[in-house]
């Protein structure tokens, strides 16, 4: 139980270190204290493998944001850490004591990673197994196609009582009947007129005995003063 306490005691202690440089950092998956790490020198007269002057602890850590797992080597001779982003297509090989592994970036040289002990070595190429299938496998985020905008139907103007009637013809109707024009009325008490409201509103015109006498007798008067028709 004590042994418990402070390995967790310690994990936190080196999590919080780790996440004075990368506060996304929310998870050491694996460490371990000790590596060498090696590069592998493609081209030049003498290829092979060459130290890149990096010694130190190891941590696969978990972030919270993108990439998802990151492989960290401090460097305990100067700042100049290794740190790779693990990605899908990442090629893995590893042997007695080592872990060598080819990025997605094909222009970075092939990173060995060197254990004292193999069995620290078996474990990290295990949990990095494990990594590889979980990231190669995570469902693609949705893509959410944008919705058109509901348009909304255009709704119909008020229709005016003189709309696309020439008010010239209107003065000449008005004097030929001897009528005086009305007022226009202010457009706070303007209303709008539809075929039903005007068709009812001749009719009931029609039906007023009153306005039928009145309209007869100013098409006599109109009659009369232009003279008869030929």
């Amino acid at each position: 139980m004590a042994t418990s306490a402070i390995e967790q005691a310690r994990f936190k202690g080196m999590l919080e270190f780790l996440q004075h440089q990368d506060p996304n950092i929310d998870h050491i998956v694996f460490y371990s204290k000790f590596v060498v790490c090696y590069l592998l020198q493609q081209t030049g007269p003498n290829p092979g493998w060459r130290k890149a002057n990096i010694e130190g602890p190891v941590y696969l850590v978990r972030r919270r944001g993108t990439p998802r797992y990151q492989l960290l080597v401090k460097n305990q001779f100067s700042a100049n850490d290794l740190l790779d982003s693990v990605h899908p297509d990442w090629e893995l090989d590893c042997q007695t004591n080592y872990v060598f592994y080819k990025g997605e970036d094909a222009s970075k040289r092939i990173r060995g990673l060197w254990f004292h002990d193999d069995a620290e070595r078996q474990k990290l190429e295990a949990v990095l197994e494990k990594t590889l299938e979980e990231i190669r496998h995570q469902p693609a985020e949705p893509q959410i196609e944008p919705q058109p905008r509901k348009m909304e139907p255009p709704q119909p103007e008020p229709c005016h009582p003189n709309q696309g009637v020439d008010t010239s013809q209107m003065d000449n109707l008005y004097a030929q009947f001897g009528l005086t024009r009305p007022i226009e009325p202010a457009p706070q008490d303007r209303v709008t007129v539809s075929m039903a409201s005007l068709r009812t509103a001749l009719k009931a015109l029609a039906d007023d005995d009153n306005f039928v006498r009145m309209l007869m007798q100013k098409l006599k008067e109109s009659q009369s003063v232009m003279g008869p028709t030929p």
